[in-house]
């Protein structure tokens, strides 16, 4: 399946983001111009690939077959992953006019909101990250993905699906400390897959509600407090205006670029942040590419 793409599009600095500039992160791979993910569909698994073309076309294939219907899932779901659907002229032109934010990631025009696959996978990668370093936080991450996801075969490939909320939950919470997490993350992260499989957690009545509803939904689910259900929001439901003003990482940036590394509380953060909405959810993608690029040594 051939999808077009919008401009602007770079494909290297998107997938690049999703995987860390790293080559692999978790479920997500980026080989020799290629991006590969296993998508799960009714209880299926779906090894794809996608690849621009070079005549403004998305090439998304399923590496070992699949049906009609697959094909188009898997076409809509790359896409989605990919942020094809976001209109960054409004941020571009935010952007126009803050002259530090510009010079900052202004060359990283083109870079897409990239999200996950699904809210199960985003509130266990936000538990993770919490309270941890972002090396520490991608080996735990890496680590549940290669020991709990379904390792599929394509080509010269060997991928992973990211775990279902039915593995986590049969792993116990043993099992997930087994895998570095902390014995408190291990239960956060145990009772939200037996809440997404009770249905106490359901990812399409959060798409219905606005951001501080789905908000107020998340933080309702222990272990997630309001940074967690922000990040969230960006990275499942593609929200373009949440600002996860309690992120440290965030802060710093914040205080190194505009304030000569003046400590910036969260309501400072938050204020100052106003003048990038609608698009403060964008202006933080592009700061934390920012800073990817610069701890993975990329120019």
């Amino acid at each position: 399946m051939r999808i077009p793409l919008p401009e602007p599009f770079d494909f290297d600095l998107t997938v690049g983001h999703q995987t860390h500039y790293r080559g692999r992160a978790g479920a997500d791979l980026y080989d020799d111009g290629t991006y590969y993910r296993v998508l799960s569909r009714a209880g299926r698994l779906l090894a794809t690939a996608a690849t621009p073309t070079g005549d403004g076309l998305l090439d998304v294939t399923l590496l070992n077959g699949g049906s009609p219907d697959d094909e188009v899932f898997a076409g809509e779901r790359m896409a989605e992953l990919l942020g094809l659907d976001v209109d960054l002229g409004g941020f571009y032109a935010v952007l126009d006019r803050d002259p530090v934010l510009a010079a900052a990631v202004g060359s990283l025009r083109g870079l897409r909101p990239t999200r996950a696959e699904s809210a199960f996978e985003a509130l266990v990668q936000s538990i993770v990250a919490q309270q941890i370093s972002g090396v520490v936080a991608r080996v735990i991450r890496d680590g549940l993905v290669r020991e709990l996801g379904v390792s599929v075969t394509a080509g010269d490939h060997e991928l992973f699906a990211f775990p279902a909320p039915e593995a986590v939950l049969a792993a116990g919470i043993d099992g997930l400390k087994q895998l570095k997490l902390s014995a408190r993350k291990a239960e956060y992260i145990h009772g939200i897959a037996r809440d997404m499989l009770e249905g106490e957690l359901d990812p399409d009545r959060l798409s219905t509600m606005d951001d501080e509803e789905a908000i107020a939904e998340l933080v309702g689910l222990r272990g997630v407090g309001r940074w967690t259900a922000e990040w969230v929001l960006m990275r499942a439901l593609g929200r373009l205006d949440v600002l996860p003003a309690g992120d440290l990482a965030l802060r710093r940036t914040v205080s190194d670029l505009y304030f000569d590394g003046a400590e910036i509380s969260i309501e400072g953060l938050a204020e100052f942040a106003q003048r990038w909405s609608p698009y403060r959810g964008l202006a933080t993608t592009y700061l934390f590419a920012y800073l990817r690029r610069l701890r993975a040594g990329v120019a």
